[in-house]
């Protein structure tokens, strides 16, 4: 009897030892489960912050920057005719002359001379075929005779005009109205045929030699306005026009030679500074348009971020045109009126609200 208890209560005993162990076993593999398991988070979609604007029906053009250097209407460079000393100088940097005022003289001893010996073979010839004349015509002189004398009268002539074209050539006169704008000659300095002596400009109007491309030379047209910069008087803008457009480029180029008066009545402009030419290149009236920076790229495709009445972004496809860096032109998939967004469009997500600031 004794035996069949301790029997009974060693089966009891293992028993719970066996469930306390499962219990045991089972609280470590939740603790493990659960010590390994994820946290769970709630996220909540914060809306991306946008600015907006409106598109709207507006006149639209496009500009195309041309360079180049402001010059006098006219300007000339002085060479001599006349080889020799220079005897007198009129002139000094700077001075205003008028057309015909003399600016140097080249030494007229030796063609004095000459033109002194000219006129008197001329005199001789002249005297000869005066007499010979009458006796001409009452036939004491024959033919022959008589248009010898004729002949060597007229190369008399025109050797004293010869002579005296080149004494005047030994006064060096100006031949526009304008300013010496180089001096290269001084008294007893020798003067040369084809060596630059001065140079006389006419700044009284001013103008600029350009070129363009093809692709603007047939949209100009002269008369046209155009915006004038000049970097060294600051963002000044100078009006100006188009005064001239060649029909064919230039030679050896592919260019069209295009002139450009300048317009300045406060007299800040000078002959020589560097300036910018803004010509409208294209231009439209009354066409869909927004901010420039509102078109973005997508896998090639030109998208516009367009929110409904509750700000929700949808993705819509464009096609633009003309853009000057401040708007564009949108010629399909955007009607005016529409809520656009300008910034902030690049972390917006299709379909989800987005939070508009100022």
């Amino acid at each position: 009897m004794g035996t069949s208890g301790e029997k009974k209560g060693s089966k009891k005993s293992v028993f719970l030892i066996f469930v306390v162990i499962l219990f045991v076993l089972g609280m470590l593999g939740y603790r493990i489960s659960d010590y390994f398991k994820a946290p769970e988070h709630t996220f909540e979609e914060t809306p991306v912050n946008v600015r907006i604007a409106t598109s709207e029906l507006l006149s639209i053009y496009a500009t195309a920057p041309v360079s180049g250097r402001i010059q006098p209407v006219e300007e000339v460079m002085i060479m001599p005719l006349a080889s020799g000393k220079v005897t007198r100088v009129n002139v000094s940097m700077g001075d205003y002359v008028r057309k015909g005022a003399v600016l140097f003289e080249v030494d007229k001893a030796q063609m004095a001379a000459t033109v002194n010996q000219a006129r008197e073979l001329y005199k001789t010839a002249e005297s000869a075929v005066n007499r010979m004349e009458p006796l001409y015509a009452e036939g004491a002189v024959s033919l022959q005779a008589y248009e010898q004398a004729q002949s060597q009268l007229v190369s008399a002539r025109e050797s004293l005009n010869s002579a005296n074209s080149a004494y005047s050539n030994c006064t060096v006169t100006s031949p526009i109205n304008g300013y010496i704008t180089s001096l290269t000659v001084t008294v007893g300095s020798l003067a040369a045929p084809g060596s630059p002596a001065a140079t006389v400009a006419d700044v009284s109007e001013l103008k600029i030699s350009t070129s363009v491309s093809e692709y603007l030379a047939p949209r100009l047209n002269a008369g046209d306005p155009v915006e004038i910069k000049i970097a060294t008087l600051g963002n000044k803008i100078y009006p100006g026009t188009i005064t001239a457009i060649s029909p064919a480029p230039a030679a050896g180029s592919l260019t069209y030679p295009v002139t450009v008066s300048v317009e300045d009545e406060s007299g800040e402009v000078m002959a020589g500074m560097f300036a910018e030419i803004i010509i409208v290149s294209d231009e439209k009236d009354m066409v869909v348009c927004v901010p420039s920076d509102t078109v973005i790229v997508k896998s090639g495709r030109f998208i516009i971020v367009v929110l409904d009445n509750e700000n929700v972004a949808e993705f819509r496809e464009v096609t633009t045109g003309i853009d000057n860096g401040e708007l564009v032109e949108i010629t399909s998939g955007l009607e005016p009126g529409e809520t656009v967004v300008v910034s902030g469009q690049q972390y917006a997500k299709e379909g989800f609200a987005v939070n508009v600031i100022e």
